[in-house]
């Protein structure tokens, strides 16, 4: 009996303490969710930490910290829709957490909605008026909306409660080279790179302060001086590399990527930098074997398989680009850059339509893709459509504000579209955004030409010489200025230091002797020619512009020999054909005018539909006459006859081999309003945004008032952690 009443005694207290377990258990359950979600967090499972979240958010969907924790999940994984969810129903749960708000106030800087950016911070400051992170954020969102003053008030105060930050005098000292006070700009700077020397940033904007200020030989002191601080940081080798090409000192930038190589002969993101330079200096040869050398190590990376297919794209191999395009397309279909890649090889080779289809798929797979809607509009402008380009182009800018190949194309096609309003405003924004960029000093100086506003243009070329003082093709934009002038002297001097930097480009000499001619100068040009024929026999351009030289001096059969030869130099050179047409118009010889102009509308995919047409006006109006010679030049891309200089690129739209250009390479006669086609879709990988990171956006400005040569200091190429603008703030 007492046995019966000890073990119901027992099964009672069994049952009392399972029920007070029960009862205690969600609470110990949800915490130990949490707690095994945070552990994951520190291995850097976030998939897992994410699972272990949800599980605490089922025991108690009114549990504000999980959703806090879910959301450093979330933005660990980079899902920010999922992490702005969960931040914003954190905040709603407990709306003192300011952490949350500071999360969320950079989400919004990634989204560019700067203004509820600033409403978080300036609540984080209401509540905590010394929140260092609050502060950095409201700079930011105080930069962005064009705020200067009250940035520089924010950042300034940030110094303040944090002396020993190295990035919050780096953005202060971009916000006082927008205000102009650049001595305090540099003072900061050096701050900077005193508090951390190591920092990579801050050497950068240092270095790239000195040589915005006429000091190349300091900026190089500093990236030399980092470079022995940071030796594997190989954005620090390809600045040095880039300032010293600018300065003319080749082989002293060859010899400091080779310190980089022979630092890091085996890394895949070293091989990527080296190749970018050399695309970037157009040495695609050198970049191509840069990159395979990558493969010799990394065979199967398909981040350099790529960037090279790439590369075989902005230099025209089209035949290396589908050999590879079909490797990828069977590796990676869903990729979207291979899928973007294989739109571009479409466009090289003449299918248009074909191109236009599949990247209108990529662009309603990835609607967020500023290259996607990049390539579209390349591809629409091609095929003639520009206001559907514009559209694309636009779509890339609001994706990626400040992208630099969507200005520098928005450029050209404001031009090919007559609004030049619109051209100088995109331009001022390239040079606001890179100012120590010399191809963008040049393409807003020759928007400035086209204005007939010729101050304002040689305060461009003359801040791209200073840049770049080795550079020909600056001497030559400051030559063609002068002559636009009739500063005689000054465009022959200019003219030929461009000549004597590059005696072997060809376009150089094209516009050296049509500024001879002009001058009436004829046997002198003549005999620069023939100096720069002898030494480069098989260069097609220089027999044309020979055979232009010799047809002005009416020396018909030795121009027709000339044209002949650069034809059998390269067949798919279109200008040779040009000219043999025009050469037959001249002696009235029609059918033989028509067939040189059709085989180069050929050449053209672009001009293909408008043949018929315009053999049936050659036929109607004569070909012989000089009105129907003007008429043919201009439909074929040319102006009025004789302009020796056009020589370079006679159908300006062609794609294949005109559209490779570099991006930012400036089309050579500033006042040529056709001159214009599509920039090649040479693409920069545009990182999703970091939670703290976001491009920023200039206003339009005024119009008629010249960019400063000092707006902003660039950062090296690539995007970073942090708050604020990738290329303007630090981290």
């Amino acid at each position: 009996m007492k046995g019966n009443r000890a073990i119901a005694i027992a099964s009672l207290m069994a049952a009392c303490t399972s029920l007070l377990g029960a009862c205690a258990s969600p609470e110990v359950a949800k915490a130990k969710y949490v707690a095994n979600g945070q552990q994951y967090m520190k291995k850097q499972q976030y998939a897992s930490a994410a699972i272990e979240f949800r599980n605490a958010l089922k025991i108690d969907p009114l549990f504000a910290d999980a959703y806090y924790q879910l959301a450093q999940a979330s933005l660990a994984e980079r899902d920010w829709r999922a992490a702005y969810a969960a931040l914003e129903k954190s905040i709603e749960l407990d709306p003192s957490r300011l952490e949350a708000r500071l999360d969320r106030g950079q989400l919004y800087v990634a989204n560019r909605d700067y203004k509820r950016a600033e409403e978080d911070a300036k609540y984080i400051l209401d509540h905590d008026d010394k929140n260092v992170g609050a502060y950095e954020l409201l700079g930011v969102a105080l930069v962005s909306q064009e705020k200067t003053d009250e940035a520089l008030a924010a950042f300034t105060k940030l110094t303040e409660l944090n002396p020993q930050g190295a990035s919050a005098f780096i953005n202060r000292a971009l916000v006082e080279i927008t205000l102009r006070r650049l001595p305090d700009a540099q003072e900061h700077f050096q701050r900077a790179v005193q508090l951390d020397p190591r920092s990579v940033q801050a050497n950068l904007n240092l270095a790239n302060f000195y040589r915005l200020t006429g000091k190349p030989s300091e900026a190089q002191q500093v990236l030399e001086t980092a470079i022995q601080a940071s030796p594997d940081e190989h954005r620090l080798y390809i600045d040095l590399a880039k300032s010293l090409a600018a300065a003319g000192r080749f082989a002293d930038a060859d010899h400091a990527l080779d310190g980089l190589r022979n630092r890091q002969p085996k890394s895949i993101d070293a091989a990527l930098a080296l190749a970018g330079y050399y695309a970037q200096a157009n040495s695609t040869g050198r970049a191509v074997a840069e990159l395979r050398r990558a493969l010799s190590f990394s065979a199967d990376n398909l981040e350099i398989q790529k960037r090279l297919e790439e590369l075989y794209l902005d230099s025209a191999e089209s035949g290396q680009a589908a050999q590879l395009d079909a490797q990828l397309s069977k590796r990676a279909p869903k990729d979207l850059f291979v899928r973007i890649n294989h739109g571009r090889l479409l466009l090289a080779q003449g299918k248009t339509v074909d191109a236009i289809t599949d990247l209108q798929k990529a662009v309603m797979d990835a609607p967020d893709s500023a290259q996607a809607h990049y390539c579209l509009g390349l591809a629409y402008w091609q095929n003639g459509s520009l206001p559907r380009a514009n559209g694309e182009l636009q779509e890339a800018l609001n994706r990626s504000p400040g992208l630099p190949s969507a200005l520098r194309s928005l450029v050209k096609l404001s031009l090919a579209q007559g609004d030049i309003s619109a051209a100088q405003v995109y331009a001022q924004k390239l040079v606001q955004a890179l100012p120590s960029n010399v191809e963008d000093r040049r393409l807003l100086g020759a928007v400035y030409m086209r204005q007939v506003l010729y101050a304002l243009a040689e305060e461009q070329f003359a801040a791209a010489k200073e840049l770049a003082p080795k550079q020909a093709e600056v001497h030559l934009d400051l030559g063609q200025l002068y002559a636009a002038q009739k500063k005689w002297p000054e465009a022959e001097k200019e003219l030929q230091t461009a000549l004597h930097l590059d005696p072997a480009n060809a376009t150089i000499l094209g516009q050296y002797a049509d500024f001879l001619v002009a001058r009436q100068q004829s046997p002198k040009a003549i005999a620069q020619l023939q100096q720069f024929v002898d030494n480069n026999p098989d260069n097609p351009q220089g027999h044309v512009i020979m055979g232009i030289l010799q047809l002005q001096a009416k020396n018909s059969a030795t121009a027709k020999a000339e044209f002949e030869r650069a034809n059998q130099l390269d067949s798919k050179y279109v200008q040779p054909y040009l000219r043999l047409g025009q050469l037959y118009a001249t002696e009235r010889q029609t059918d033989f005018a028509i067939g040189q102009y059709e085989k180069a509308l050929q050449l053209q995919s672009k001009s293909a539909r408008h043949r018929p047409r315009l053999c049936r006006r050659q036929r109607e109006h004569g070909v012989g006459g000089r009105r129907g010679r003007q008429r043919l030049g201009r439909r074929a891309g040319h102006g009025a006859e004789g302009q020796i200089g056009d020589a370079r690129t006679p159908f300006h739209y062609r794609y294949p081999r005109v559209g490779h250009v570099q991006e930012g390479q400036l089309f050579r006669r500033a006042p040529v309003a056709s001159g214009l086609r599509p920039e090649s879709a040479q693409l920069r990988r545009v990182s999703l945004p970091s939670r703290r990171g976001s491009h920023r956006s200039r206003s339009e400005g005024q119009r008629e008032k010249s960019t400063p040569r000092c707006v902003a200091v660039e950062t090296i190429e690539g995007h970073r952690r942090g708050i604020g603008a990738p290329n303007a703030l630090a981290d």
